[in-house]
């Protein structure tokens, strides 16, 4: 995918963005995911949403995917045509479409699809998008070696995979079409040092091809090697947006 990128023009422009559960099986108990959040995102950055569990974060990747349809507010996000779409209320044949096409996400845990092997896995957006399937597992075998999955694995079943190994296919696949934004939760928390730095670099190298991030991670390292700016957020609120280093001087 080829696509202009602009740095000083928003991507993504959070506005007022609130999110509320009725619990049913609480006597019809209101929770409070996310209230009045927002937030704008530039054209090639990379946001990182920090906060305590249960602070909001993952409610918010969910909100921006419309994993979850947010109660209020709006979620204005700039398409490759141009356009300008409002993740919140657009069709779901729409958000359907950014998904296929400019939209990745992923989250700490892959969906297995039984018997389909690593490889198959990620090249399948790519095969699904046109690619020819030479081309796709050609991708899709240089992105599982960049995050070091053993080329043993690359035609097993992920059933069979450690927490770590199925957290690098599903980074994998979701890099596999080079989406404009890409929404992250928690993608590297069970790497080992060592694989968590050849995902970041991959991250990296998608930064700057100039793809757009929001990404939810714990690890202060991780956010100060791809971080431009750091949401924080807590009981569902935006506590304050920093640059990275007043960040790290609160948590170091």
């Amino acid at each position: 995918m080829t696509t202009t990128h602009h740095p000083e023009t928003a991507q993504l422009s959070i506005d007022s963005l609130s999110k509320r559960f009725e619990m049913h099986v609480l006597s019809n108990t209101t929770v409070v995911g996310l209230e009045d959040v927002s937030a704008t995102i530039r054209d090639g950055e990379f946001l990182a949403v920090v906060g305590e569990s249960g602070s909001g974060k993952s409610s918010l990747l969910k909100c921006l995917y419309r994993s979850y349809e947010p109660t209020a507010g709006a979620v204005r996000y700039a398409t490759d045509d141009g356009d300008v779409v409002d993740l919140a209320s657009c069709s779901e044949r729409t958000i359907l479409a950014l998904r296929e096409g400019e939209i990745g996400y992923v989250s700490q845990f892959l969906e297995e699809i039984p018997r389909v092997s690593a490889l198959d896995i990620v090249s399948r957006p790519l095969r699904e998008a046109g690619v020819s399937d030479d081309e796709a597992r050609d991708r899709a075998r240089e992105l599982l070696a960049a995050l070091e999955l053993p080329p043993e694995l690359w035609k097993a079943y992920p059933a069979t995979f450690s927490g770590g190994e199925r957290q690098r296919v599903n980074l994998a696949k979701a890099l596999a079409t080079e989406p404009s934004l890409l929404l992250l939760d928690e993608p590297t928390s069970a790497l080992d040092p060592e694989t968590r730095a050849a995902a970041v670099d991959l991250l990296r190298s998608s930064l700057a091809d100039g793809t757009t991030m929001v990404g939810v991670f714990h690890n202060p390292d991780v956010v100060a090697t791809l971080a431009d700016r750091v949401l924080v957020l807590d009981d569902g609120s935006v506590v304050d947006t920093v640059d990275v280093d007043a960040y790290l001087e609160g948590v170091r």
